[in-house]
């Protein structure tokens, strides 16, 4: 069998560092009231609602600063959302505020890397890493503007 890093267009550490710092934001996530949605009785984060407030609260972003980078490129150049059929579609990234758009493309970069479709060589070299260390920043940077959120996600409650 062949490693499922095989043809994965960026540092597998990287991707890995991506997905433990996805999985345990959306576990801070589920541990917040406001930001837990039950779904059939399941705990599910509230990525859009999470979107939202931290995007009212992080409005005056740094112009050229690594976050106002980050944020400009995942909104400027949202990654794709893959279709039923197996194609795929530039899709309006949802959220009223650029930050919450940021999170939503981070999302799609999530979405795309763990549910397949990045070991292919659909995206220009260099963009897989590039979008995934933008989602990266947006997501640490989100941590350290709700403070409740980072205990969580640090496990100190």
């Amino acid at each position: 069998m062949r490693s499922p890093f095989d043809g994965l267009r960026m540092p597998r550490e990287l991707a890995c560092e991506f997905f433990a710092l996805v999985s345990r934001f959306e576990y801070a996530l589920k541990g917040l009231d406001q930001y837990r949605r039950n779904q059939h009785g399941l705990a599910a984060p509230a990525w859009r609602t999470f979107g939202d407030i931290i995007g009212e609260r992080m409005q005056d972003l740094e112009p050229g600063s690594e976050l106002s980078t980050a944020v400009n490129y995942l909104t400027g150049q949202p990654p794709q959302v893959q279709l039923e059929d197996g194609s795929w579609d530039d899709r309006p990234l949802e959220g009223d505020k650029p930050i919450a758009q940021a999170i939503d493309a981070a999302l799609r970069t999530r979405n795309n890397l763990f549910h397949g479709g990045k070991h292919t060589r659909h995206s220009a070299d260099g963009r897989d890493e590039a979008l995934v260390r933008a989602a990266m920043i947006i997501l640490v940077a989100c941590l350290e503007a709700d403070h409740e959120l980072h205990a969580y996600f640090d496990d100190r409650f």
